[in-house]
């Protein structure tokens, strides 16, 4: 019991609190030097420069997801005709178009995010996802009938059949209700993991600019806290250590004070653009969130077409895609009566014709509906005026965002590395200056 109250008076000579402020004051610094190399990431991404990569890969994002989409809409449609019809060779090269731009886009977004393994994994998925989708809608196509001699800068739309598949083989009818039977797999396949995928993509691009502000907070206060916390204590051990030896100021802990006030001014200027950037991102995130949901509604109403073509055409299952598209929430209600063209179509055409073309026992019942829905029916027009209405739309949010992108103040050269080699500095004149004093005790 003797030897507690030895160590407690032990702890209490001026060399052992010497020592012990001296590891107190070493701690503090090293931390500050943490703080000051580890808060770069998130004050630089809050600049201007950063936000506009963010914004562009969210753009990249936004094609690939408006591709998907568009080649799922003429896929479907080139189901509804016979492979003699002239228009089925137009659908056919538009799908192709789609998909390759796709690809194309895809291509080019993996070479530029091989710094960032987290997007280009979801590239990835995207482009293996895609292969399968192709698979099976050249499956439907070759089972359908004979394909175009070419499909986009004279590529064939799909590779040759092989020689156990048999293209074209059986009655028309068989053949329509097996291609179909391809084309709604494949359109399910395309809602279900392609375009979730893509939309994903576009949501992890866009929160990343998003989440930036909420990681930078923290760093910011460390960043003012950690050096000021450093610079108490070294004004409070110069006072003490003063009073207890009666000596002059500590020249070693007064070189660490003035490197610590070199490194909170560092700090500071590094962070000064933050105020700015975070008045700015609450209005920024609103507008990301109106361009997603646009994007959305773009994606429900390219969707809502397919449905509509795999319903009419020789799907077993036409009332499923009816209620699938009944549940996109598409149609402009009836009272609404006359009005500009929106997000929303005119459904009067689907409901009285294209609906129950497949029930009716009308001649040409069919060939009417499929001409409402293609080209310059009623039906093709009311989605064609939807989609560039949500297109315009799009833009408007797309430039929306980007300028306010471009108000953003651009992030300030980080001078966090420069602050740690200081910080090192002051360590070294602290243990410096506490040892000349320690070893004057000894």
């Amino acid at each position: 019991m003797r030897d507690a109250p030895r160590l407690r008076d032990a702890l209490r000579t001026t060399p052992a609190l010497i020592v012990l402020s001296g590891a107190v004051l070493v701690a503090a610094l090293a931390a500050t030097a943490t703080v000051a190399v580890q808060s770069r990431a998130s004050a630089t991404t809050l600049g201007e420069r950063s936000a506009a990569t963010a914004v562009g890969t969210s753009t990249t994002a936004r094609e690939i997801y408006r591709g998907l989409a568009d080649a799922d809409v003429a896929a479907s449609a080139v189901f509804l005709l016979p492979p003699a019809e002239d228009r089925r060779a137009s659908l056919v090269t538009a799908y192709d178009a789609s998909v390759h731009e796709v690809e194309r886009t895809l291509t080019d977004s993996m070479g530029n995010a091989v710094g960032d393994p987290d997007r280009l994994t979801r590239l990835a998925t995207i482009a293996a996802r895609l292969k399968v989708y192709r698979d099976v809608v050249c499956a439907a196509l070759r089972v359908a009938g004979p394909l175009p001699a070419a499909g986009t800068g004279n590529r064939r739309p799909c590779p040759s059949a092989g020689s156990a598949e048999q293209t074209g083989a059986g009655s028309p009818a068989a053949r329509a209700v097996l291609a179909s039977a391809y084309a709604r797999e494949a359109s399910h396949y395309m809602s279900t993991e392609l375009l979730t995928a893509a939309q994903a993509l576009w949501n992890y691009d866009t929160r990343l600019l998003l989440d930036a502000r909420a990681d930078a907070r923290p760093w910011l206060a460390a960043s003012v806290l950690a050096p000021l916390a450093t610079l108490a204590a070294l004004v409070v051990v110069q006072v003490w250590l003063r009073r207890r030896t009666r000596r002059r100021l500590n020249a070693g802990l007064l070189l660490a004070s003035l490197g610590t006030t070199a490194v909170l001014a560092m700090l500071a200027s590094s962070w000064w653009h933050w105020p700015d950037a975070d008045r700015g991102f609450p209005e920024l995130e609103r507008a990301i969130d109106a361009q997603s949901a646009t994007q959305q509604r773009l994606g429900a109403l390219l969707a809502g077409r397919a449905d509509v073509y795999l319903g009419l055409g020789a799907s077993v299952d036409p009332a499923g895609h009816k209620a699938a598209f009944d549940s996109r929430d598409l149609c402009r209600p009836p009272a609404a009566g006359p009005a500009p063209p929106g997000d929303r179509i005119d459904c009067t055409a689907l409901e009285e014709t294209v609906w129950p073309a497949r029930q009716s026992k009308a001649p040409d019942a069919f060939r009417g509906a499929v001409d409402t829905v293609l080209g310059g029916g009623s039906a093709g027009r009311a989605f064609v005026a939807a989609e560039t209405h949500l297109l315009t739309e799009l833009t408007t949010r797309n430039e929306e965002v980007s300028r306010m992108v471009a108000g953003l103040p651009e992030a300030r050269r980080h001078l966090g590395g420069a602050a740690a080699w200081v910080t090192l500095l002051a360590a070294a004149a602290v243990v410096a200056g506490l040892r000349r004093r320690y070893r004057e005790y000894q």
